[in-house]
């Protein structure tokens, strides 16, 4: 078996997070995130414009990290704020869902803290109760100091609603998890 520094052509998180996702919105904010690093692992919060992602707005969402566990918004877009039922401004994963579904989330929110890593996801990217959310997200890490720790996260969702209960076959998210050390 190979293995990845063996490898004369490996193959960069850049080009692993495009072959996953199909958005080019999603891939812009990507794009977006990475210019603002700044020979940085990952930008911070105040490197980031909303004048210069009018686009995303409506979908974005900022997400601060709270050791140990906790991941509470700092804001969240019109269609996010729509999805979970109002303002997301200071509300935890907690508050918003099953304790089931808070710590498979928190679960997975920890892998970009403690990598750090930028997460993709495809396929049913909400937890439903009578309509299937099919679509992308991607999230990404964001550090107030120069090298982490992660303080935060930003991430974007796009998605198309489908009547019906969820199928067996849409229980789950396609997920790639892409380390920030392998992102130029």
């Amino acid at each position: 078996m190979t293995r990845p520094l063996d490898n004369p052509n490996p193959v960069s998180g850049n080009q692993q997070v495009s072959a996953f996702l199909g958005d080019a919105e999603l891939l812009t904010l990507f794009d977006y995130w990475r210019s603002k690093r700044s020979g940085r692992a990952m930008p911070s919060r105040a490197d980031l414009d909303p004048i210069e992602i009018p686009w995303a707005l409506s979908r974005i969402f900022l997400i601060d990290f709270e050791a140990p566990r906790t991941f509470r918004y700092r804001l969240a877009g019109q269609e996010i704020s729509r999805i979970f039922g109002g303002n997301m401004k200071g509300r935890t994963l907690q508050d918003i869902l099953s304790p089931e579904a808070c710590e498979r989330v928190t679960d997975r929110w920890m892998n970009l803290v403690e990598t750090p890593a930028v997460l993709c996801m495809k396929g049913l990217v909400y937890l439903p109760k009578d309509r299937v959310p099919m679509g992308e997200r991607i999230m990404l890490p964001l550090a107030e100091a120069p090298g982490g720790p992660v303080s935060g996260l930003i991430g974007m969702t796009v998605c198309d609603w489908v009547a019906g209960p969820v199928r067996n076959q849409h229980k789950y998210a396609d997920i790639q998890v892409v380390g920030v050390d392998s992102i130029a």
